[in-house]
Formats: structure tokens, sequence, C-alpha cells
């Protein structure tokens, strides 16, 4: 106890005697159990020392974080002042306390942006409240229920699209009364947050259609506010909530924006924050809105593992199907439900695919916008469909996780700055191929192939590692596992890479127009990429340009492959594509050696149809005009070698060419 008190007395006169007021650890700072210690002015901790407390430690001044903490489970750290606000900072970005106190009466304390307050037990809140600015962030890691008490609050920022007619789906990081969370109670007005830090106003509720940004505080339609507890109604299911509607701690509700014009809507939220455990009951068949509970990132890889069965997940039911689906809206024009433009993003033990909106949706599913990460942001809601089991969904505090949304981590779905995935940048040697497809409307859908060398998936379904589309549209490529033409999927994870393995496809047509097959990335993937026509019996190299499927509308479930060796004759994107600066004055009709028909014609130049005879004058195929609306036409052609004739039907009148098929 002497050489303790003597310790700090000598490094407070130093401190003292250059002109600081403040206290520095520049060594190994050991507070022993049953200690008690107070420390009057700023605290900090240099980046060479290291502060260890298994006492008690009351601060009525500023901790500066620049070292190593650690916290005994004897342990409480104190923050008590009545004249200023108290703040946790420091270069680590990161502080450890066992139990916390907060007994400020001037107004609180605040964790500076992007700051990992990491509390192994309870955070008490006697007096005063704990402010998590921009992303800083509350991390728990007992177990069991709720440690946290007081009736002082928490608050913390997230942002949601602006539009009034858009969706966010949300879940609350706090409870407000009786262990829930009321939205008149808790959400506020974040406009100001940046300089109004410990008083943000409540939003204000209408009950007209649209939310408005011309009142202070800001407004938010009531028409618009939904859960969805487990059930199988589909769309019937939303449950209709208002502003006084109790929302209990990892359940998600659906909110529409103020109408600001600007991108995103800052909102704060306020109440006594979320830890521990929480449970829902899910059945087979079934679906849920639920959403992370807490006020730091939730790990989804460790969500959807202790939710479902082994090899893939450490639980003994498949409780859930092991993929998560997040709303994206795609820029809706109106509220009619004919006109939302919008899709699900999905996640799961493979990866993530972003939702299939129109082309250039932030969010969407283009190559260069963003897909769901693996660490789930602070407020974020989310679908979960039950597994072949069901029973009791677990969210607990082992899930958690320090992830933020600036570092590329973390990710909350507003669709004006969603962020690129980093979550497959992995140090396990993981692969990824990302197929792109875009129908007449523009409408892309991207298809995740994962090779997982470290992990139980294999050619079969896998729970986790396999997920379906969430409402597919009418034109659609999708993965075909098993053989089973009734599922669609769009992630697909199996073992280890194989250039032998082929991934059958599907591809739904409904529409004339152009269709077409991209490769939209790949990660720590160097090989070539094809699409096989398996009746053709032509391979489409993906790597050198997209492919344009050139077929009636029609379903064809039997005919693509997804392959990496070239096992047949290959149509290349010069063959396909009249921008390689080939200048095209005339038709041109030829025979190419992969087994395919190549007919080129002058830019605009409408063709009917073309139909092929043999020279018996049988007519042994036709095109026809609604599919060729392209200026390259590859036709395949799988026909014994001879002379053959092709008549163009355009605009300009009937041509008549003759081909050799050697």
């Amino acid at each position: 106890m002497k050489q303790n008190y003597f310790f700090f007395f000598v490094l407070f006169f130093i401190c003292k005697s250059v002109g600081y007021s403040q206290i520095v650890n520049e060594g190994i700072l050991q507070i022993k159990a049953a200690t008690t210690i107070y420390f009057g002015d700023e605290y900090t901790n240099k980046s060479s020392a290291e502060h260890n407390n298994d006492g008690l430690l009351y601060l009525n001044h500023n901790f500066v974080n620049n070292g190593i903490t650690s916290a005994a489970s004897t342990s409480t750290t104190h923050f008590t002042s009545s004249a200023a606000i108290q703040e946790i900072k420091g270069s680590s970005a990161k502080v450890n306390f066992y139990n916390l106190v907060i007994n400020n009466t001037f107004k609180g304390v605040s964790v500076v942006d992007a700051f990992e307050l990491n509390v192994a037990n309870a955070v008490t809140l006697t007096n005063g409240d704990l402010r998590l600015v921009g992303e800083a962030q509350l991390l728990q890691t007992h177990t069991g229920t709720n440690a946290n008490t007081g009736t002082g609050k928490l608050l913390r920022d997230q942002q949601g699209i602006s539009s009034k007619f858009g969706y966010n789906y949300w879940s609350s990081p706090v409870t407000t009364t009786a262990g829930t969370f009321k939205l008149n109670e808790g959400l506020y007005d974040g406009t100001d947050a940046a300089s109004n830090q410990f008083a943000p106003i409540l939003i204000q509720y209408t009950t007209g259609l649209d939310g408005s940004s011309l009142t202070t505080p800001k407004t938010i339609s009531e028409r618009w506010l939904y859960t969805y507890s487990p059930n199988t109604a589909g769309y019937a299911g939303w449950d209709k909530i208002f502003q006084n509607s109790s929302i209990n701690p990892g359940e998600g509700f659906t909110m529409k924006g103020t109408a600001t014009g600007a991108a995103n809507q800052n909102y704060v939220f306020k109440g006594l924050p979320n830890d521990g455990n929480y449970t829902f009951t899910i059945a087979t068949g079934q679906a849920a809105l639920l959403g992370n509970p807490y006020p730091s990132a939730l790990d989804s890889e460790k969500f959807i593992k202790d939710n479902i069965a082994a090899p893939s997940g450490n639980n003994t039911d498949d409780i859930i199907d092991g993929n998560l689906y997040f709303w994206v809206d795609g820029g809706s024009p109106s509220h009619y439900l004919a006109a939302y433009l919008g899709a699900y993003a999905i996640q799961n033990l493979t990866g993530s695919v972003p939702a299939s909106v129109p082309s250039g949706i932030s969010g969407g599913g283009s190559s260069s916008s963003a897909d769901p990460l693996r660490y789930i942001a602070v407020a974020q809601g989310f679908f979960v469909d039950g597994g072949i089991d069901g029973g009791t969904i677990v969210i607990n505090n082992s899930q958690r996780a320090f992830k933020t949304e600036t570092s590329g981590e973390s990710s909350f779905y507003k669709n004006s700055n969603a962020k690129e995935n980093e979550a497959t940048k992995s140090a396990d040697l993981k692969s990824y191929i990302r197929i792109g497809y875009e129908d007449p409307e523009k409408f892309h859908r991207q298809l995740l192939l994962g090779f997982l060398p470290n992990s139980t998936a294999n050619l079969n379904f896998n729970r986790g590692y396999d997920a379906l589309m969430f409402g597919p549209r009418e034109d659609e490529l999708f993965f075909i596992i098993e053989n089973d033409l009734t599922k669609k999927y769009v992630i697909q994870g199996v073992n280890a890479f194989n250039e032998n393995d082929e991934f059958p496809l599907g591809l739904m047509m409904t529409e004339v127009g152009v269709h077409t097959i991209m490769l939209d990335g790949v990660e720590n993937f160097t090989g070539k990429v094809y699409i096989k026509d398996m009746l053709a019996n032509i391979t489409y190299d993906l790597t050198k340009g997209s492919f344009n499927p050139n077929l009636p509308p029609g379903t064809y479930l039997d005919r693509f492959r997804l392959v990496f060796k070239d096992k047949s004759a290959v149509i290349v994107a010069e063959d396909l594509n009249p921008d390689f600066g080939i200048s095209v004055e005339k038709t041109t009709v030829y025979y190419h050696e992969n087994g395919s028909l190549i007919v080129r014609t002058k830019n605009d130049l409408q063709v009917n149809n073309i139909s092929i005879y043999n020279m018996l004058g049988q007519q042994i195929k036709q095109v026809n005009g609604n599919m060729i609306n392209k200026n390259v036409i590859a036709i395949p052609f799988q026909h014994p070698k001879g002379v053959y004739i092709v008549v163009v039907d355009s605009e300009l009148g009937k041509e008549t060419f003759k081909i050799i098929n050697k």
C-alpha cells in the first residue's frame, strides 16, 4: 500500500513540477485487490506502460490510455465528477475494465470516436450518461443475462437513409422501459450530435405517410413501423407497431426516413445498454426479423455457428438455415408496394452477395457495390429463416466484436455509403469467384462461389455455406445443387479448389432483350472462368469478356455450367463484341471453329430473323428476330460437316450466304 501511494505521489509531483496537471504512468502500475485509489487529475497510461487494476480506482478527470490495460474480477473503475464531462480516449483506441461505474453529476462520460470500451462484467450508470461518440463501442464479455443497471443512459449514433420512401431495418442497442425499447422514449434526432453530444431531442412522429425534415426535431411517419415475429405468413406476417410499442432487445423493426434531401439521417439511441443473452423461438419454415442488440458489432459467423448443427456449427440442432438477409433499398420512388425497388443482400459462412437491384444503386448487385460484411453494425436488422429443426435462437456476448464501419469491417445498410467487402481478404486461403447476371431491366444479380479449404463444405448441400435467393425475380441466374431443380442458390461454398469441378447453373429468361452473364470479380483466385453450354458443347471465357445468351425466353436448368477447364472450343469476347476495333460495313456470316455460326451486321440494322438450311432445302434452325438485338450474333451450330445456306432477313431485305462447316 505505501509503495503504491508513493509511486503515485512521485509521478504526480514530477508532472506538476514541469507545468502539467496530470498523472502519468510510465512503467507498470499495479493496483492491488482491496486497494482504493483516487486520481484527481487527468490520468495517462503511456504507450510503454501497463495499467493493471485488481482493486478500486476512482477517476475525477479523463482517462487517456496509450498503453496496455488489464482488470481483474475484483476491480471496479469509477468515473466521478461534478465539474466537467470526463473523456475516455488514447492512442491505443482501447481500454479494459472489469466493472465500470459512471457517477458524473455534470453530464457524463464521453468515449471518443472509434474507441473500444471493453467491460468484462457490469456497467452501472449511477449518475450521468455514457456517450459513445461516432463509432465508439461498448463490449461486454460475461455470460448470463444483462448485468447493467442505473438511471443514467448510454447514447450511441447510427445513420439510416433519409428517403421518406425507403426502409431501413433496425434493432435498438438500448432499452428504455422494463427491459424493452420504445421509439418515443429512446430514439433521438442526431442532426446536431457533433455539437450536442449529451442532450439530443426526441424524434417526433406523424400518422401521415411522409416523414419530414422541416420540423425541429425531425419527424418520422408512424405508418411504416413494423416488426416481424416468427411466422410463415410471408408478406402478411408483418406486425404493425407504433411509437409507443414495446420492442424486445434483438428484435428488428422497420422505419422510413425524414426526407432531408441528404443521403443519410443521423439518429441517437438513448437508454440502458443491452448486454447478455437474448433468445427467440423459431420453427422450421418460419422467418423472423432480428437484429444486432448491442452497442458493438456482432460477429455474423459466430452467430450462425451458434445456431446451426455440426459439422458446420456449434449447436446440436439446425435452429436457423444458416443465412442472414439484409434489406437494401434500391431508390424506391413512392410508397406504393408495386413501385418498391429493393432486395435482400445475403451473408453466410461462405461469404456474402449484394442485393439484386438496378445497376448503379450503391449497396446493390453491381460488381463495384457493397455486400454484407462479417461484422454486423450497431442497430442493424436482418432476417433469418428457421432451420430443419427449429428451436431457440441464441444471441449472446460471445458473438460481440469491436469492428467499425469506417475500417471496412462492419456495415449498416444505408444505400448511399455502403462499403466494399473487406471480409473476404482472408488469411486462411479462401478464394472467391463472383458471377454477375444482368437482365434487360438492368437488375444485377451476383452469385458467389467460395473455395474454403479449412471448411467441411463439399459439392453437396452444406447448411451455413449454401444460400437460397430471397425473393427471386422472374429473370435469374442461380446455382443448382444436388440436382434439386426447385431451389435457386445464390451462394455456394465448397472445399479446396479443383479445376475439374463443374457447377450447374439455372437460367430463367422471361423478358426479350439483352441478358448478360459476366465475371464481377475474383478474390485470391488466378485461374480461368468459363460458362459452358452443355447443349452446344461451347465454352465462353468470362475472364476475357461477358456472355450474352442468344436464346428465346424460357427456363434452362441443364444447359449451362460454371467450369474452369476448356473441354471444348471457346468463344472469346473478340468474336462476340463489335467494339474490339472491327469495322462492320456489311453483313458477314462465317462458321467459327468452336462450333458456332457468327453473324455480323452493320450498326443499328434491324434483323428480323436468321434461317439456316441444308443443301436439301430443309430448314434446320431459325433464330427469332426478337432475339436479334446485337450487331454480333453467335448461334450454337452443332451439325454434320457440309455446306449450309444462311438467310438473313433484315430491314434491307433478305441476304443469302453459303457457309462450309469443316
